[in-house]
Order: structure tokens, then sequence, then C-alpha cells
């Protein structure tokens, strides 16, 4: 928000066409279809997670939303972090 980018939602509930919860993200902006996830170590030292995810994101994708996945190394630029959603919810219609 300091970045001048709209308050997004935490916890953000998604539901495919038929109403039915696929995922919930790390944070999210439903009107403009933008998902963000944070992926800690353990979505990578665990296969059966890796697997969930990759099926997760998949799904929430077939359902017209951007998915920007982040990692620890993201944080350490933010600027990138910022041009990414930006960009994503420009896409999805949003204007500052």
């Amino acid at each position: 928000m300091r970045a001048g980018l709209p308050e997004p939602e935490v916890n953000l509930d998604v539901f495919n066409r038929f109403g039915v919860r696929i995922a919930i993200g790390d944070l999210g902006y439903r009107k403009y279809r933008v998902l963000i996830e944070y992926d800690g170590e353990y979505h990578f030292a665990d296969n059966v997670q890796m697997f969930k995810d990759v099926d997760r994101i998949d799904g929430v994708m077939e359902e017209g939303w951007r998915v920007i996945r982040l990692n620890k190394t993201h944080l350490r630029r933010p600027e990138i972090v910022v041009s990414k959603v930006e960009a994503a919810l420009r896409a999805g219609g949003w204007r500052p």
C-alpha cells in the first residue's frame, strides 16, 4: 500500500464457477482476480505439499485469476514485487 497499490484482502477465499471454494490465497484482489501466494520453504521441502500447490494454483488460474508466486528471495527486492502486482492489477482493470 505504501507503493500506491490498493489494500489486498488477507486469506482470500477463491471460488470456482460453481461456487465451490478451491483455494484460500495469502493475499488477493477479488475485483481484479489477482492472487498473491507466498511459498515458504516447506512448499519446496515436501513433495506432497508441492503437488497440492501446483494443482491448487492450476485450478485458480483455470478460473481466470492471475497468480503471483513469491518466496523469500523476492522480499529482498520489493520493487520487483510491486511491479509484478501493479502489472497484474492493471491487466485486471485497476487504475490508480
